[in-house]
C-alpha cells in the first residue's frame, strides 16, 4: 500500500510542474511581446529580440523539460523519444509566441528554429535515469527564474536600495551588487525547492542526486545562454551594421549571463547538498 501511495505522488507531481512552467513561459512571452511590439523601428526590434532571446530560451527549456517528464511518464519504454517529443510541442508553442512579437525582422526562421530545438532539448533531458530528480531540478529552475522576473520588475527600486546615488559610478556598482545578490539567492532558492520536491516524492535516492537536482537550474541557464548566443548571432550582425555601440551591449551580456549561470549552479548544488547532509543519520 505504501508503495502505491508513493508511486501515485510521483505520478501527480509532474502535472503541477508542467502547469507552473507553462505559466512562466507564457508570462515571459507576454513580456517579450509587450517590449518588442512597442519598438519604434526595425533596428530597435532586432536589438530587443537579440537581448530577450536567452530569457525566452530559458523559459522554453524549463517548460520543455517539464513536458518531457510528463511524456516519459506516459511512454516509459521510449524515454528519449517521448521526452524530446513532449519538449518539441512546447518548443513549437514558444516559437509561435516568439513569432507574434518578432515576425518581420532579419533571420526570423533561424530564431524560430532555435526556439523549437531548445524545447526539444529540454524535453530530452527527461531521459536521464532518475526522473524524480529531473522534475525536482526543473521545479527549482522555475522558482529561480520566477525570482529573476520579480527582481527585473522592481529593478529600479532595488538598484536604489543597493546604493544608487544617481551617478554613473554608483549606478554601476549598485547594479553589480544587485546582480550578484540575485544570482546567489536564485541558486539557494533552486537548491531548496529541488530538495523539498525530492523529499516529498518519498523515493529512496542516493544522496548525489540531491546536489545534481539543485544544480539543474544553473545547468539549464548555461545551456540557454549558449543557445541564445548562437541564436542571436545573425541578429547581432545586423545590429552591428547599424550601431557598434548597441552591438557591444549585446556582446557584453554573454559574460554576465555565464557568471549568473555558474553562481546559480554552484549555489543550488551546495544548498541541496547541505540540506540532504543534515538529514543523513550517523552510523
Amino acid at each position: 500500500m505504501a508503495t502505491k501511495v508513493v508511486s501515485s505522488q510521483v505520478e501527480r507531481r509532474p502535472y503541477t510542474v508542467v502547469v507552473v512552467a507553462l505559466m512562466l513561459l507564457a508570462l515571459t512571452l507576454w513580456s517579450t511581446y509587450s517590449v518588442i511590439a512597442n519598438a519604434a523601428s526595425e533596428f530597435l526590434v532586432t536589438t530587443l529580440a537579440a537581448l530577450v532571446l536567452p530569457s525566452i530560451l530559458l523559459a522554453t527549456a524549463l517548460a520543455g523539460g517539464a513536458a518531457g517528464v510528463l511524456a516519459v511518464g506516459l511512454l516509459p519504454w521510449r524515454r528519449l523519444f517521448a521526452g524530446a517529443a513532449g519538449g518539441l510541442v512546447v518548443g513549437l508553442l514558444a516559437t509561435g509566441g516568439m513569432l507574434l512579437a518578432y515576425h518581420h525582422g532579419p533571420a526570423v526562421p533561424y530564431v524560430a528554429a532555435v526556439v523549437a530545438v531548445t524545447g526539444a532539448l529540454g524535453g530530452a533531458a527527461a531521459a536521464f535515469r532518475f526522473l524524480e530528480a529531473v522534475t525536482a531540478g526543473i521545479a527549482g529552475g522555475v522558482a529561480a527564474t520566477a525570482l529573476g522576473l520579480v527582481v527585473a520588475y522592481f529593478q529600479n527600486d532595488l538598484v536604489d536600495l543597493f546604493g544608487n546615488q544617481e551617478t554613473v559610478g554608483t549606478m554601476a556598482e549598485a547594479a553589480s551588487r544587485l546582480q550578484l545578490t540575485t544570482s546567489i539567492l536564485s541558486g539557494v532558492l533552486a537548491g531548496v525547492v529541488a530538495f523539498i520536491a525530492l523529499r516529498r516524492t518519498g523515493a529512496a535516492l542516493p544522496w548525489p542526486v540531491y546536489p545534481a537536482a539543485g544544480a539543474t537550474a544553473g545547468v539549464v541557464t548555461l545551456v540557454a545562454t549558449l543557445l541564445g548566443w548562437l541564436g542571436r548571432l545573425p541578429l547581432t550582425a545586423v545590429v552591428e551594421d547599424y550601431s557598434a555601440f548597441d552591438a557591444q551591449i549585446i556582446y557584453s551580456r554573454l559574460p554576465e549571463q555565464i557568471n549568473h549561470g555558474m553562481i546559480v549552479l554552484f549555489a543550488g548544488a551546495f544548498t541541496a547538498m547541505i540540506l540532504v547532509g543534515r538529514t543523513i543519520r550517523r552510523a
